[in-house]
């Protein structure tokens, strides 16, 4: 959305311009863009002060990916109105200690900046690049946390297999759980009977069943062995 767009939409939204038809709304809109156009001619920096802080708000941006011409333009206009946001600032700051008084229609435009500084931000995606970053640290952060939790509490984590007795590592504590032996997936998608009757009979092969199943090829055997054929020997396949 180029910067005519975000003037537009933000008259539209204006409850003084809500009566006026779209024509109208357009006008003004070109005429705002027009005059921040003169400003920006005429005007410039004021000052080498102002020139470093151009910069230093610049290079705040570098970190973020933006080579479209249409997002280049965007970025000048957005680091050209933070400037003139803290120009603004001095300016109150100067007239409130120079009189003990602020001046109302500064106070205005200062808010009309900052508006228009939020919608060029999200026109660029700052303030979604900024959420996402904040989040990867907080996740990093939070992820950490658990490794140096897992590694300074290892002893808890290790179990003892009921079956074969052998010690591994889990990645939850199982403390509370009741051991049982598995029912070898009995219930589930991976126990065919119709598959497994044509493994059995040759008609399919050992990676044809692993590759129908998505799954390594030892399932298959134990399935038709712990199973299959078990169920052969009842008679209830």
């Amino acid at each position: 959305m180029d910067r005519f767009e975000l003037i537009l939409s933000r008259y539209r939204r204006m409850k003084q311009y809500k009566d006026l038809p779209e024509e109208e709304i357009k006008k003004l809109a070109q005429a705002k863009l027009e005059k921040e156009l003169k400003i920006e001619k005429l005007d410039g920096f004021n000052s080498e002060e102002e020139k470093e802080l151009a910069n230093s708000i610049m290079e705040k941006y570098t970190a973020y990916n933006i080579e479209d011409e249409s997002e280049k333009d965007t970025l000048n206009q957005l680091v050209y109105l933070e400037v003139i946001v803290e120009r603004v600032k001095k300016f109150i700051d100067k007239e409130f200690n120079d009189k003990s008084a602020i001046p109302m229609e500064m106070l205005e435009e200062l808010r009309e900046l900052n508006s228009q500084v939020l919608e060029l931000k999200a026109a660029l995606g700052v303030n979604k690049e900024k959420e996402r970053q904040e989040f990867i640290e907080v996740w990093e952060d939070l992820q950490q946390k658990a490794i140096n939790h897992y590694n300074e509490h290892a002893g808890e984590y290790y179990q003892e297999c009921p079956k074969c007795h052998e010690l591994f590592r889990g990645i939850l504590k199982i403390t509370d759980y009741d051991f049982k032996v598995a029912t070898f997936f009995k219930e589930t998608d991976l126990y065919n009977p119709v598959l497994y009757k044509a493994f059995h009979e040759k008609r399919l092969t050992l990676q044809e069943m692993a590759d129908t199943f998505g799954v390594d090829y030892k399932y298959i055997n134990l399935i038709y062995e712990q199973l299959f054929l078990k169920g052969i020997k009842k008679n209830v396949i």
